[in-house]
């Protein structure tokens, strides 16, 4: 396995990505080793015993359930 110091364009988009993601699944098609398209992600929420309040972006808005990257 080849190791790479620098990450391309399309390398940094999908770890920001998943960052952003948090917790979730990811489908992505990969070509010549580099991630091309993130065909659909499913944030998941772990439910906890304590009263925990969800951020504002959270409440009352559906997760997307398709993203697509494209340059």
């Amino acid at each position: 396995m080849d190791v790479k110091t620098t990450l391309t364009s399309k390398e940094k988009q999908f770890l920001g990505f998943i960052r952003d993601l948090g917790w979730g699944e990811v489908k992505v098609l990969v070509q010549n080793g580099e991630p091309v398209l993130i065909y659909e992600s499913i944030k998941t929420v772990r439910l906890d015993d304590e009263d925990v309040q969800l951020p504002k972006q959270h409440r009352n808005r559906r997760p997307k359930s398709t993203v697509e990257v494209v340059k």
